[in-house]
């Protein structure tokens, strides 16, 4: 009862924290309040607003106030989230550590992020994306090189609706586009 009662109390904490609904589902759930430790195991399903986590297993660490530090996520790793700069990411790895101060993920060991809706991809042995910040950074191993892969049709679009300058014709740059409709001599001289 009294572990029972601690658990409620922690998992109360987190959703004053978050100011947002906090749902978890899982087999088991064990909390130990002198080490600021509760652990969540079995099919676990976190939900938080619309992000979600799935996992093995889930270590939550929070601090004397029982205030959520950062969250550890072992085995089967899959996630769905919403970024602070309106993308849409998912993704799974073999380990996620999510930094509660920061609102940095870290994902290790054959992590793969996707953007929603879109075709871009990254791919590594870590890979660090923070939510407040958009920021993310790829590291590959030896045997296995950060990857990532990217929708060109999306960045030509970008490119078109903020186009970047051509050079005009000048001296240093005489060859007309092929494309190019012949200019109308404006000052026209006497022919010889």
């Amino acid at each position: 009862m009294k572990k029972t009662l601690l658990l409620l109390c922690v998992l109360m904490a987190l959703v004053v924290y978050g100011k947002e609904t906090l749902e978890v589902t899982a087999d088991k759930f064990s909390s130990d309040d002198t080490k600021g430790i509760t652990t969540i195991e079995g099919q676990v399903h976190i939900t938080k607003g619309k992000d979600t986590l799935q996992a093995d297993k889930v270590i939550i660490y929070t601090d004397k106030k029982r205030t959520p530090q950062s969250y550890e996520a072992m085995g089967n790793v899959k996630f769905h989230i919403f970024m602070e700069n309106g993308r849409e990411i998912q993704g799974h790895s073999d380990k996620l550590i999510y930094n509660a101060t920061n609102g940095e993920y870290r994902l290790l060991e054959n992590a793969v992020v996707n953007e929603v809706g879109k075709a871009n991809t990254i791919r590594g042995e870590e890979i660090i994306v923070n939510n407040d910040s958009g920021y993310a950074n790829v590291i590959g191993s030896k045997n296995k090189p950060a990857k990532f892969i990217f929708n060109l049709d999306d960045m030509e679009q970008n490119n078109k609706t903020h186009p970047t300058p051509t050079p005009k014709n000048t001296e240093k740059n005489t060859q007309q586009n092929p494309t190019d409709k012949p200019q109308k001599d404006t000052n026209p001289k006497e022919k010889p």
